[in-house]
């Protein structure tokens, strides 16, 4: 296992040249946004150059595919970062980090968490989609990770979970650093079964929470710059080369009193957008995309003395670490090795005379589950299953392409472990929720009732996902759920076996 370094001492020309030239170790390669008046001396041996990363929604990416590199650039990259004697690397993570593929999520974050002790992570702020599998699957990373989860504002029946913390503190240079996390205001996307007893507190009982842990690491910890790692951020699409200068009322998830004195730097996640934006008392807010996509970074010139400090933030694409010319470390290959040595799902079993588009899976999934149901519970509920379907999202690369597909692809764009049920249901709610429903994310199969045809006060039966099924505005009751643990991405594995036989 990689050890970290120590701190060597920057030399006084070393410092100077730095601070003259205004150059960014986040990334020797490129060129860098942002910065202002740090008030530091440039004579002054008593500066520390510190590099901030973030990854942030990876979703367990972790070997190349089609559209984007694995974490083996990724992790050559960042190990030759720690070889720089003139740098001080800090990596954390602001959230969902495992959910999302077949190497990772077949092991419920396992892997992920090992490849992330290996790369020396300082911190990981827990995301909606560490949730995917319920609060069960935290507990035991949480005992493997060689960091702490960060959650300040999450509560499972009323206290922290055993899995996760307020904040932790590293050390840098002389310079002691405290991060604190959050997730965001995204319970809600959590299916409801594993919901349990969960709270995130948000708005102003976050803000309190946050002031209160800043505070504490200030005066009782020493810390002289504070992080705060959160998982929420912009929707909004923003040009990542450029700082944007945002007011209050343009971030609704972040209180921008925490910038007053609390909090120096933000890294955010969920919305996988990219961009760099400086609130209204000067802190930088960064988010690099998702899956893969770049990496957050920023520049700490601190004085140890003054503690006047500089921020430069930099988004570094993946083109940037994924380079061709950049050596693949052959610890992803090892990990890969040890959590996928019986790997059935690079196995071919279609093959697709045309790409198969989000829309294209939609409109043949409801049919599916239609089918399923009725092939297990059409004798019990004979003429009684009247819709099937519900919420249907498709992730990244959103499409199977043509020629050859594998279980791993489908997995891919269909990551969710949400059973498919035969739920009970009021007319009421079929006819609101489902039939009329307004939501471009419900795709169902209807083939024998219409709204019209509903009569509210009757009782019908539907097959859709748990987590549509879970979702307490639709109002349905679990009957049973399919055999076998077979979820949307097997019944499209099945059906596309069937059609597209690849012999």
């Amino acid at each position: 296992m990689m050890k970290r370094k120590f701190f060597k001492l920057i030399t006084l020309i070393l410092s100077a040249a730095f601070l003259a030239a205004g150059l960014a170790a986040c990334d020797d390669r490129g060129t860098t946004t942002g910065g202002g008046d740090d008030g530091t001396d440039d004579d002054d041996t008593s500066i520390a150059l510190l590099s901030f990363y973030a990854v942030n929604d990876l979703h367990g990416k972790f070997m190349d595919s089609e559209d984007q590199p694995g974490t083996d650039e990724l992790t050559t990259y960042f190990k030759d970062l720690y070889a720089d004697p003139a740098r001080e690397e800090i990596l954390l993570s602001s959230g969902d980090m495992w959910q999302g593929t077949v190497e990772s999520s077949t092991n419920r974050g396992a892997l992920m968490t090992e490849w992330m002790n290996e790369l020396d992570f300082v911190s990981m702020t827990l995301g909606n989609h560490e949730y995917d599998w319920g609060a069960d699957a935290l507990l035991p990373n949480s005992e493997s990770a060689e960091f702490p989860f960060l959650a300040i504002n999450v509560t499972d029946g009323g206290v922290m979970p055993a899995y996760c913390k307020a904040s932790t503190v590293v050390e840098k240079a002389g310079v002691k650093i405290g991060i604190i996390g959050a997730i965001g205001d995204c319970l809600s996307s959590i299916s409801g079964e594993f919901q349990g007893g969960l709270q995130f507190a948000t708005d102003d009982a976050l803000t309190k929470m946050v002031k209160k842990e800043a505070t504490r690491l200030r005066d009782e910890e020493d810390c002289d710059f504070i992080v705060y790692s959160i998982h929420e951020g912009f929707e909004d699409t923003y040009a990542s080369k450029d700082v944007h200068d945002v007011e209050q009322a343009q971030i609704p998830y972040y209180d921008v009193s925490l910038s007053d004195g609390y909090v120096d730097l933000v890294f955010e996640a969920h919305t996988h957008q990219r961009y760099i934006l400086r609130d209204e008392h000067g802190v930088y807010h960064l988010q690099g995309g998702g899956e893969n996509d770049a990496v957050s970074c920023a520049d700490v010139v601190f004085d140890r003395e003054t503690k006047n400090y500089k921020v430069t933030p930099k988004l570094i694409a993946n083109d940037v670490y994924g380079r061709a010319d950049i050596d693949d470390d052959p610890i992803v290959e090892t990990l890969y090795d040890k959590y996928c040595a019986d790997d059935p799902y690079a196995n071919v079993i279609a093959r697709l005379p045309y790409t198969m588009s989000s829309s294209d899976v939609y409109n043949v999934l409801p049919e599916l589950y239609y089918e399923a149901g009725m092939a297990q519970w059409g004798e019990t509920q004979p003429n009684e299953i009247v819709l099937a379907g519900g919420f249907l999202r498709l992730r990244s690369p959103y499409k199977l392409y043509a020629g050859q597909v594998t279980y791993a692809d489908i997995f891919s764009v269909l990551p969710f472990d949400n059973a498919i049920i035969l739920g009970r249901i009021s007319g009421r709610y079929l006819k609101s929720q489902f039939l009329n429903s307004t939501n471009r994310d419900y795709h169902i199969y209807a083939p024998s009732i219409s709204a019209s045809s509903v009569s509210e006060s009757k009782t019908y039966y539907i097959v859709v996902d748990s987590y549509t099924a879970y979702y307490k505005y639709n109002h349905i009751t679990e009957i049973a759920r399919l055999d076998g643990k077979r979820y949307a991405r097997d019944l499209l594995a099945d059906y596309l076996h069937k059609t597209y036989d690849p012999s």
